[in-house]
This record gives C-alpha cells, sequence and structure tokens, in this order.
C-alpha cells in the first residue's frame, strides 16, 4: 500500500495548478484590469500546465527524447509568476498581506526552476542555486524520503497572485490557505537551504580521492546496462549503453529484469545483444526486480522466472530479488527477513538444479535493520547464498551518507566474521550518485569515495557502477539529454589504471573468489 503522506505532494499541486488556471482566466476576462496585468496573467494561466509536463517529461531519458529543446518553459514561466505578482502589488491590485507570502515563494520557486534547468543542460549551477535545489529536495522529502532526490516529480509549483477582492467566501478562506501554504513553503526553504548548500560541499574532500592498487586483480569494476527490461532491450539503450561499455571496458555487467523481462522472447533477444560482451570474458550478473510488495503467491512465479534465466542466459551471477537502490515516489517494496530467507532458500535449490556453476547473490539496498539481519543470515557458513553486496547512495547530507552506509557494512562484516562468517565475496552491487539533486561533481565524488573504500577492503571483491542513464530519474551517467556526465570519463581513467597496475596474465583474474 502506498503511504497517504505520499499523495500529499501531488494533490496539492494539482489543487495550485487548478487556482493557477481558474483565477488567470477569471482576472483576464475582467475589462477593468490593466492592459499589461491581464497579458501577464493569461501568459502565466495557459503555460504553466505545459511547464510543469516539460519539467517532469525532462527528468527521463524517454521524455526528453521528445521535448528536450523546450526545457527552458519552466524557468520562464516561473519568471512571468514573479512580474506578476510584482505588477499586482505595486499597482496595489491585491493586499500586501497576501501578495508578499505569494511573491517570496514565487521568487524561490523560479530560483529553484533556474537551477533545475542549468543542473539538467549542463551538469552544474552556481552553488547558491545548486544549494536551492538540494533545499527543495529536502523539504520534499519530509513526505515522500529519498524518492525526492530523484524523481522530476518532486516539483513545486508557483501560485497566482489573486489580485481584486474575493466574490465569494470559499474563495477568500482558499486565499488565506495559499496564503498560509506559500508562508510555510518559503520558510522551510529558507531553513533547509544552509543544509542544501553543506550537503553541496560536503563532497569536495572526495572529489580527487584515488583507489588502491590490487595487483591480484582481485577487484574488478563492473557497470549495469539498461533499464529494468520489461521485455527485449530498446534499440536505443542497446546503442547508447554499447558506447558506455566501450568507454569504461567493463569486467562484470549487471541486468535488472521486470516480471515479463524474464520471459523467453526477451531473454533470447537480451542473450544475443550480450554475446559480444561475454566473448571478450566480461562476466554477466542478472537480477530480478522487487518491484512491489512480496506475496507468499509470488514466489512460483519468481522461481519459475529464474529458471529461465539460469537455462537461457547462463549467468555467472544472479540476484533473485534485487529492490531499486533509491524508493519511487509511490513507496517501494519491503519485505521482512523471513521472506528473505524462504526466498533465497528456494533460489538456491533452482540454482542448484538449473545451473549449479550460477552464484547465487544477495543485496542490501536501505542498510536498515531488515538488511541488517538479512547480511547477517546470509553471510553466514552455513548461508545458500554465495555472494553479498550492498548498493551505495548518498542521501540528503552528501557525502556523510554514505561513509554512513559504509560504516554499516563494514560493522556487519566484523560482526559476521566474529561469527564465523563473511568469508563469502562481497559486491558494492550498485553504485551511485546525485547528479541533479547535488551537482555532476557531487555524483563523481561519491562514486569515487565509495571505490575507493571497496579497494582498501580486501574482503570487497567487485565494484558495479549504477545507472547508465537517467532512464527512470535523476540518476545515470548519462544525462537526459544524451550527455555523458563527468563520472564517466574520469572512472573510465580510474579504471583502466587499476588493470594496469597487474601482473601480465592476472587481467582475467576472477573477483569471484573469498579473500
Amino acid at each position: 500500500m502506498t503511504d497517504p503522506l505520499t499523495l500529499l505532494i501531488p494533490g496539492v499541486a494539482l489543487a495550485v495548478l487548478a487556482w493557477d488556471i481558474a483565477l488567470a482566466g477569471w482576472i483576464a476576462a475582467r475589462r477593468e484590469a490593466p492592459r499589461p496585468f491581464t497579458h501577464i496573467t493569461a501568459f502565466c494561466g495557459l503555460l504553466v500546465a505545459p511547464a510543469l509536463l516539460v519539467s517532469v517529461a525532462t527528468g527521463t531519458e524517454t521524455g526528453a527524447r521528445a521535448i528536450g529543446g523546450i526545457t527552458w518553459l519552466m524557468p520562464l514561466v516561473a519568471v512571468a509568476f514573479v512580474l506578476q505578482v510584482l505588477y499586482s502589488l505595486g499597482r496595489r491590485l491585491v493586499s500586501v498581506v497576501v501578495a508578499l507570502p505569494i511573491l517570496l515563494y514565487d521568487v524561490a520557486v523560479a530560483v529553484i526552476a533556474i537551477g533545475d534547468f542549468l543542473v539538467a543542460q549542463y551538469g552544474a549551477a552556481p552553488l547558491p542555486f545548486q544549494a536551492a535545489v538540494a533545499a527543495r529536495d529536502v523539504m520534499m522529502g519530509m513526505t515522500i524520503g529519498r524518492a525526492a532526490l530523484v524523481s522530476p516529480l518532486a516539483a513545486l509549483v508557483p501560485i497566482i497572485a489573486p489580485a481584486y477582492p474575493a466574490r465569494w467566501r470559499l474563495s477568500g478562506a482558499a486565499r488565506a490557505l495559499l496564503v498560509l501554504a506559500a508562508t510555510a513553503c518559503f520558510t522551510l526553504l529558507v531553513l533547509e537551504w544552509p543544509r542544501g548548500m553543506a550537503a553541496v560541499q560536503s563532497y569536495a574532500a572526495a572529489r580527487r580521492e584515488p583507489m588502491q592498487a590490487r595487483p591480484a586483480g582481485d577487484f574488478a569494476l563492473g557497470l549495469r546496462l539498461f533499464p529494468v527490461l520489461d521485455g527485449p532491450p530498446p534499440a536505443r539503450a542497446v546503442l547508447a549503453d554499447r558506447r558506455l561499455a566501450e568507454a569504461f571496458a567493463p569486467e562484470i555487467v549487471l541486468v535488472v529484469l521486470d516480471e515479463d523481462g524474464a520471459r523467453g522472447g526477451a531473454l533470447d533477444s537480451l542473450a544475443r545483444v550480450l554475446q559480444s560482451l561475454r566473448d571478450d570474458s566480461v562476466r554477466v550478473a542478472f537480477a530480478l526486480r522487487l518491484g512491489r510488495r512480496p506475496t507468499p503467491t509470488d514466489d512460483a512465479a519468481r522461481q519459475a522466472a529464474l529458471e529461465r534465466v539460469l537455462r537461457r542466459i547462463g549467468p555467472d551471477v544472479i540476484f533473485p530479488a534485487l529492490p531499486d537502490p533509491l524508493p519511487s515516489v509511490i513507496g517501494g517494496p519491503s519485505a521482512m527477513p523471513a521472506w528473505w530467507r524462504q526466498m533465497l532458500r528456494r533460489s538456491a535449490e533452482t540454482v542448484a538444479r538449473v545451473r549449479p556453476r550460477t552464484r547465487l547473490g544477495w543485496s542490501a539496498t536501505r542498510l536498515d535493520a531488515t538488511d541488517s539481519a538479512v547480511y547477517a543470515w546470509a553471510a553466514a557458513a552455513q548461508s545458500p547464498v554465495e555472494l553479498v553486496g550492498a548498493a551505495i547512495y548518498p542521501s540528503f547530507s552528501g557525502l556523510p551518507s554514505v561513509d554512513a552506509r559504509l560504516r554499516a557494512l563494514d560493522r556487519w562484516h566484523r560482526a559476521a566474521q566474529a561469527g564465523g562468517g563473511g568469508r563469502m565475496p562481497h559486491w558494492l552491487v550498485n553504485v551511485g550518485g546525485l547528479p541533479h539533486a547535488h551537482g555532476d561533481d557531487a555524483q563523481l565524488s561519491a562514486m569515487r569515495h565509495t571505490l575507493a573504500w571497496g579497494s582498501r577492503r580486501p574482503w570487497i571483491n567487485a565494484a558495479l557502477l549504477g545507472d547508465p542513464a537517467d532512464y527512470d530519474g535523476w540518476t545515470g551517467l548519462r544525462a537526459a539529454n544524451g550527455r555523458l556526465r563527468a563520472a564517466v570519463p574520469a572512472l573510465a581513467a580510474a579504471a583502466r589504471q587499476m588493470r594496469d597496475v597487474r601482473p601480465e596474465g592476472r587481467s582475467d583474474a576472477r573477483p569471484l573468489t573469498s579473500p
């Protein structure tokens, strides 16, 4: 079930949007209104909905490909709202008590819209604008959690100035409510702006952090390919991600499948696409996405899909259930430790029966109490799991949140070793950053820091870089408009340096052995 609190954001946004359009139409129809005022008000009312649509659509690669040429529309409309409020205030068409909070709120929305535009197009915005974007995400995160960091749906709607007195009591009450909401939002944005500034600046310490050489070849760098597949891989994604793989030369690739993506025809198509990588001795890991709250009846379908993947693809590693590294706006699935243990035992039986050479893996994503309990069981010596891992992404505080997750993983591993376990291979299954919330350089710094941490620990045997592109949100190595982010050339060069320190003949060493 979706948390009702998460419905607050789209509900409020739609209510404000309806207010803007209805009020703009009423003001534009008044004959006594100054003509410049009616023109700018009509402009705001006419374009606010298309501007929001463009802003949301250009947050994903599919949407940006269709309407990426008009991403400037939202900043333009946001500035027009500011001018509309200023005009109404200057001509005394509305009370200062009503107009001033709306003006301050609209100015903040315009600053954020300009920051969003600059980051999306160029990968960076001046620090005050980037901090405003981060502050918006923190405020939105109070209701929808970490999804606010990567989802284009976490948008603020500007408010039109309600010129002229209210005609009915209901409209007067609506004005009062909007003024209170604008005041509250602006206050929160101002209070969270220093936190956003600190989060953006926190990455500076890791900007040039090097990885430790592993001449034994027991630390491999990999890459996730394609969006979550619910069918054959799209031709455009295959072409673009192949170029990314050529630049990075990964030793492991990870492909994540949805329920429909594990059908026979889709798997056959995917096997043909991956064959060239397998010919180059690239190891292939597959994962079945945990896209909804699991139920007991799902297990038979999951095991059938797992068997099809094992037979048709023959991956080196399989993750039978992998939650998204960051939750969505509508909420993410959660499973109790008992479900994980039962599902992993059955998956181990399926793997042993169909393809024993494939390693069974499990990965933590939230690194919370549930993940801690499952890790303790999976890392034990008697566990059927042969590989454990974790997804490492920042949160609202920036780099300190990465450190918190890495310390948790370190602590879990020490506890497992003390109990006689923890000797199996460990992967950093999904290493990523927040290129939109905190900037392209922040994404590079977060990934560098995580890779450097993993390279210094002999029990970490591989690290896989996160989403190849902005397929479902602002997390990719390739921006929605096709621009390669700064992490690609920098980490590609670091990967080459890691391979160059290996003695000849060890470049294809397998990072699947215990340290």
